[in-house]
Formats: C-alpha cells, structure tokens, sequence
C-alpha cells in the first residue's frame, strides 16, 4: 500500500474485529508497517484489553488483510470510557 494512502492513526487508539475472530484487538498509537512484505498496524496493547492484561502495555502486531472492521477512539481515554461502558453493560446482563 502506497504510504500516502495510508491513514494518520497517531495517537489514537483502534478497536479492531478480525476475520473468524469474536474478539476485538485493541491497540494504542498504531500505525502501519510493513514486515516481510506484508503490512500490519502496530500499537501498544492497552490495559483492559483483556480481562487478564497479561500482555498490557507490550507491543502488538495485526495484518491489515485479516481486520474486518474497527472502531477509532480520539484517544487512549476515549476507549477506556467505552470500555467501561461496555463491561457495565455486560454486568447487568
């Protein structure tokens, strides 16, 4: 991919859905790299990503061929405010 096409995500935080995947993979400050000539979007993993946060704060990778859709948070409080909202919501289920 041509990097001028390529969107700014800097600073943002990304929720993203994967093909056969029911979960959303989360990831601050991404942006898109190549890496063995395929492109992947690259960001820190969140705390609250998962229920564990066993891999908080490291550094994540997706290729960009499996996401199917995402969501764009302003900012890193932006997605902590909607994950909350989120983990509410299942708890009065």
């Amino acid at each position: 991919m041509d990097k001028e096409y390529m969107p700014d995500f800097s600073g943002k935080c990304i929720s993203m859905r994967l093909v056969d995947s029911d979960c959303s993979h989360d990831l601050v400050n991404p942006k898109f790299e190549v890496q063995a000539g395929r492109l992947f979007i690259v960001g820190i993993i969140p705390e609250g990503a998962s229920e564990s946060s066993w891999d908080a704060n490291q550094l994540g990778a997706v290729a960009w061929e499996q996401v199917k859709n995402y969501t764009l948070f302003d900012n890193l409080a932006s997605y902590q405010r909607a994950v909350a909202i989120s983990e509410r919501y299942q708890e009065d289920d």
